[in-house]
Order: C-alpha cells, then structure tokens, then sequence
C-alpha cells in the first residue's frame, strides 16, 4: 500500500509528457550509386600504391604459375609457385575476394595477370 502513491506519480508523469518533437523523416529518395570502373590496362590498372610494389618487387620475380587479381574496390591478391595456372588463379581469385568481403556484390575480383601475361590488354 505504501507504493501506491509513487506509482500513482510515475503513472502521472508519463502522461503529462505527451508533447510531439519534430524529428525530421528521412528522405525515400535514395542517392545514386557512383559505379568506379578500372578502364587502364596493363601494369597501369594496379590500382593502388601497395599492389603495384608488391606486383614488381615479388610478383614479376615469382616463379611460373601464377597469377595477379584484382577489384575495382582496389582489393588484391596474387599466389605463385602453384601446380597449374589454373591453381594459381583460383587462388588468387579466392584471396582478392577474402580481401574484397564487403564490395564483392559490386566490384567483383578478376584475374588480370597470368604467368606475367596481361589479360586486360
């Protein structure tokens, strides 16, 4: 019986605040998506600082059987020294895409480079 007032209170004053705030509605409109392309070809559409140095400081002197792929995300990754071309670019595919988790959907991972051939030329 003697929390029948304080629940009586707290009953009151959560009817008394019934005032509405303004909150602005957010807009049905989406934005556009920009979609980035990677047109360049050859050593030029490495796209970032870091997989350019890695494609010429260890890749291009990596042994046959490999392969080079890559995002338009920027996402990388390259294998060597596997038992097949085919091997080498599974694996790199695999890797650019462990790499490229949250833009796959939109910039899938290619093979642009096997046994040192470009095959965005």
């Amino acid at each position: 019986m003697k929390y029948i007032p304080l629940i009586l209170v707290v009953l009151a004053a959560g009817c008394a605040s019934t005032e509405k705030t303004n909150i602005p509605e957010k807009s049905n409109a989406s934005k556009p998506i920009t979609i980035y392309t990677n047109d360049k070809k050859g050593i030029e559409s490495l796209m970032s600082n870091k997989a350019l140095k890695s494609y010429k400081t260890d890749y291009a002197k990596a042994s046959k059987h490999k392969a080079f792929a890559q995002s338009a995300s920027g996402a990388w990754n390259w294998k060597s020294n596997r038992t097949s071309k085919e091997h080498a670019m599974t694996g790199a595919l695999i890797g650019c895409q462990r790499n490229n988790k949250k833009s796959e959907d939109l910039y899938p991972c290619k093979v642009i480079n096997v046994d040192g051939k470009w095959l965005n030329e």
